[in-house]
């Protein structure tokens, strides 16, 4: 399977901030993610990279990230246009119940793996990062996984429901945003 197809199979998105009064006591976790959960930035198949990209087909795109949005302008096959970033959002995260004991999820800072998982937890996959590593949601937080949680046999990617989109700005400055997968060179592996 291509890779865009296998990122248009599984996207997902972005951090979700949030804020507390200083006095209030601390909400317990959520166990599942939020509905339309946000992976800001997340360019979802191995080598993925924003950068200059070439339109493989003509391709919409849209003043805004919604459904019914105005067009801003069209890119025609060959055209090259600058892919700025870009946010996969889960509609509805996959849910993974732990087989066997397991060390795993990965937080930028700190080293080694965060969580001890036992048999029975329930993650939830958020948006793939490329050759078997997910962004997943545990207790109201999200990890990066090691291989050894992508390679479970468990693990049903299309149970989870992404889109990717992507915000792309044309050689006359003009931006806006795309689902389209048409794109070359987007992958800096080849």
């Amino acid at each position: 399977m291509k890779r865009l197809d296998c990122a248009a199979l599984l996207l997902a998105a972005a951090s979700v901030f949030s804020t507390s009064a200083p006095a209030a006591p601390a909400a317990p976790a959520r166990r599942a993610p939020p509905a339309q959960y946000e992976n800001w930035g997340v360019c979802p198949f191995e080598c993925c990279t924003y950068r200059d990209w070439t339109a493989t087909d003509n391709i919409p795109v849209y003043q805004d990230r919604k459904a019914g949005s105005a067009l801003a302008f069209s890119l025609r096959r060959d055209e090259k246009a600058t892919a700025l970033t870009g946010v996969v959002v889960t509609q509805k995260a996959a849910r993974i119940r732990i087989a066997s004991a397991m060390q795993d999820g990965y937080l930028d800072g700190k080293d080694g793996p965060q969580l001890s998982l036992k048999p029975g937890d329930i993650v939830y996959l958020l948006a793939p990062l490329g050759e078997g590593a997910f962004l997943f949601w545990y207790q109201g937080k999200v990890y990066r996984s090691s291989l050894e949680l992508g390679s479970l046999p468990t693990i049903n990617a299309e149970q989870a429901r992404m889109v990717w989109w992507k915000q792309i700005r044309n050689s006359a400055g003009k931006s806006g945003w795309t689902r389209s997968d048409k794109f070359a060179n987007a992958d800096a592996c080849g």
